[in-house]
């Protein structure tokens, strides 16, 4: 055998030798992304059971089980934000919604990681190994955690968007644009954000790495569905931008959110690392390059992050919901040579550090979730119940929306589950007092008799300075610890509350408790 066939038989196993470890750092990495969903009963997300239970309603409107379809209706429409819905019910005629919630996890967490590489190998060939500072995003505290998974699939379809656009102006094709254009369709369908990201970075660069004008035109017709979309929609959205809480020092903050975790010490830990790997990636590195077109995207998506309003709508802290499009932009404004497989190297350790950390929070919390969800036993099937958490917490707290699985294993009806016209596909047609997410905390603030008459059992958690005016209109049928479960009163004689016989003593010990300030009387 001559040097030749050896040297090619040699680069052979190479190249089989490395397709193996990275077809096995795949599965590792996944295995790693999907233990905290998969080894716990409860995923511990805020937003999310609220979410799981809405779709859950609409995949069993017309289920002769439950008695959905006098309580709720679905809203279908031309709606941004529909994507989670439509995978969710559609996951529901393969799996119970158990699996279904699980599914729809694992794809939330795998596919950034897995866009951010082919939009890193389309914008950045040979630096692919910085995708992997991606995985800070895939299970992060603000976003995953919070429940904002529409926004995160978003992020990975407008960085598949991105990517084909770069494959589009290189070598143009009508098949491409014709994929590029149902892919950016569907990017509308996911999240407002992401789609206007997506526009707003394909123009900047197009500009930017002097793009003909036709090309140019050519990639913003991809965006007029979704506009047409939008504009259609626009007769159920609720008017008004509104520049809340708009300032300096909360702006500054809102740039760490990338690093956010269950742990402040692990949080301070991830920033040193990634400024030091900055350092070490460009300190006496021959290789290092700016790549100049990406680095003024991210500049403009920068300027654009402190103009943004803090909220829009119904979404609040808006403007920190830009700051995964900017580091991912900013992967592609740096070249660090072959050194960039050693950072890529240190995100990685980095990752298993959180991942783990987020698997010990999950695991830890599970005892309190089951014990949350034993109240569900003393609340009938089909009961009309009104929440009481305390929607005035800040922390990302799993139990401030763990009610709405009694939704899923009860059938209740809740005002509380999420309908915002023109965000989701979904209405209430019971109408009730909803004095759902209210920041008013103040017993005397609540229309108690309306809360007897439109109601049959009250869930309330973490909010002791309730269960006197509550003890005066029901019963309480469950408490442990913080969470108590009352049923109202719902007797034929005097069901407004402090005219029942049964409930005038309860009563009149929450009026002196008041001050004498009774709340108002039920005109139904």
């Amino acid at each position: 055998m001559d040097v030749s066939s050896q040297a090619a038989q040699f680069k052979h196993r190479q190249t089989a030798v490395r397709s193996i470890l990275f077809s096995l750092l795949f599965v590792l990495l996944g295995a790693a992304l999907l233990a905290p969903i998969w080894t716990v009963r409860y995923p511990p997300l805020v937003d999310y059971p609220n979410h799981l239970a809405r779709a859950f309603v609409l995949a069993h409107l017309k289920d002769p089980a439950f008695h959905f379809s006098q309580f709720y209706a679905s809203d279908w429409n031309t709606y941004p934000y529909l994507s989670m819905d439509l995978i969710l019910v559609g996951l529901q005629w393969f799996f119970p919604i158990e699996v279904a919630s699980r599914v729809f996890l694992s794809l939330c967490v795998l596919v950034v990681p897995l866009a951010v590489w082919f939009f890193i190998r389309q914008a950045n060939p040979g630096q692919e190994s910085l995708a992997l500072w991606s995985l800070l995003i895939s299970n992060n505290l603000y976003f995953f955690v919070w429940g904002l998974l529409n926004l995160q699939l978003s992020l990975a379809l407008c960085f598949v968007v991105l990517g084909l656009s770069l494959r589009y102006l290189d070598r143009p094709r009508l098949t491409r644009w014709c994929f590029l254009l149902v892919t950016t369709t569907a990017l509308y369908f996911t999240h407002l954000v992401g789609f206007g990201i997506a526009c707003f970075v394909a123009t900047a660069y197009s500009i930017l790495a002097r793009r003909r004008i036709r090309e140019i035109l050519f990639l913003w017709v991809l965006f007029i569905p979704g506009m047409l979309f939008y504009l259609h929609s626009m007769v159920h959205l609720e008017p008004g931008w509104t520049l809340a809480s708009y300032r300096f020092p909360r702006k500054a903050a809102g740039l760490l959110v990338m690093m956010l975790g269950y742990s402040p010490a692990l949080d301070f830990l991830t920033l040193v690392v990634m400024v030091g790997c900055f350092i070490l990636g460009r300190s006496s590195n021959p290789e290092f390059r700016w790549n100049y077109r990406w680095l003024g995207v991210a500049g403009c998506l920068f300027v654009l992050y402190w103009v943004f309003p803090g909220a829009y709508g119904a979404a609040m802290e808006a403007d920190r919901r830009l700051v995964p499009f900017l580091f991912v932009i900013g992967l592609a404004a740096v070249r660090f040579g072959r050194r960039g497989r050693l950072l890529g190297s240190i995100a990685l350790l980095l990752f298993v550090l959180r991942t783990g950390d987020v698997e010990r929070h999950f695991l830890s919390i599970q005892p309190r979730l089951a014990e949350l969800s034993q109240s569900f036993s003393a609340i009938p099937d089909s009961a009309r119940v009104l929440p009481l958490p305390d929607w005035t917490q800040r922390e990302p707290r799993a139990e401030r929306h763990f009610w709405a699985y009694g939704v899923i294993q009860g059938g209740w009806f809740s005002p509380c589950l999420f309908h915002d016209p023109g965000v989701h596909p979904f209405r209430i047609k019971l109408q009730t007092f909803s004095p759902c997410g209210s920041v008013i905390f103040d017993p005397k603030s609540l229309d108690w008799a309306r809360v007897q008459h439109d109601f049959d059992y009250v869930w309330a958690y973490d909010v002791p300075q309730f269960s006197l005016p509550l003890s005066a209109i029901g019963k309480l049928v469950f408490e442990k610890d913080d969470i108590r479960v009352f049923q109202l009163d719902k007797s034929s004689t005097g069901a407004v509350l402090g005219k029942n016989p049964a409930t005038a003593g309860r009563y009149q010990a929450y009026e002196r408790e008041a001050g004498g300030q009774i709340p108002p009387k039920n005109s139904d």
